[in-house]
C-alpha cells in the first residue's frame, strides 16, 4: 500500500514522489548534455537518490528525514550551477524543485512519525 488512510499525508507524499521523479527527470536531462561520460556523472547524481526509494516506499519517516539531507547538498550545486555564465534552464527546474522536495519530504517525515507513534 503507497498511501496511508490520512488524506492529509497521501496529499504530501503524492507531492513528494511527483517531485522526487520529475527531479530524477530533470537530472537525466541535465546530464544528458553533457557529452563526456554521462553514464558515470548520471550514476552519481542518481544513486543517493535511489538508495532512499525503497524507504520512501514503505514510507519510513527517516528515510524522508534522510532525503531532507540530501536535498541540501543537491540545493547547493543546483544553486551553482544556477547562477554560472552557461547556466540552462533545467538548471533553474532543478532548483525549484529541490526546494518543493525539501518541504514535502519535512512534512512528510513529521507526519509519518507522529502516525506511527499514534
Amino acid at each position: 500500500m503507497l498511501f496511508t488512510p490520512d488524506k492529509t499525508i497521501n496529499r504530501i507524499l503524492w507531492v513528494s514522489y511527483t517531485c522526487y521523479l520529475l527531479l530524477l527527470a530533470a537530472i537525466t536531462l541535465n546530464t544528458w548534455q553533457s557529452p563526456l561520460h554521462f553514464w558515470s556523472a548520471w550514476l552519481l547524481q542518481v544513486l543517493p537518490l535511489l538508495l532512499l526509494l525503497p524507504g520512501m516506499i514503505m514510507k519510513y519517516y527517516r528515510s524522508y528525514s534522510w532525503l531532507c539531507f540530501l536535498m541540501l547538498a543537491y540545493f547547493t550545486n543546483f544553486v551553482v550551477q544556477a547562477y554560472a555564465p552557461n547556466r540552462d534552464y533545467y538548471d533553474w527546474l532543478g532548483l525549484g524543485l529541490t526546494i518543493v522536495l525539501f518541504i514535502s519530504a519535512m512534512f512528510a517525515s513529521r507526519w509519518l512519525q507522529r502516525l506511527t507513534k499514534q
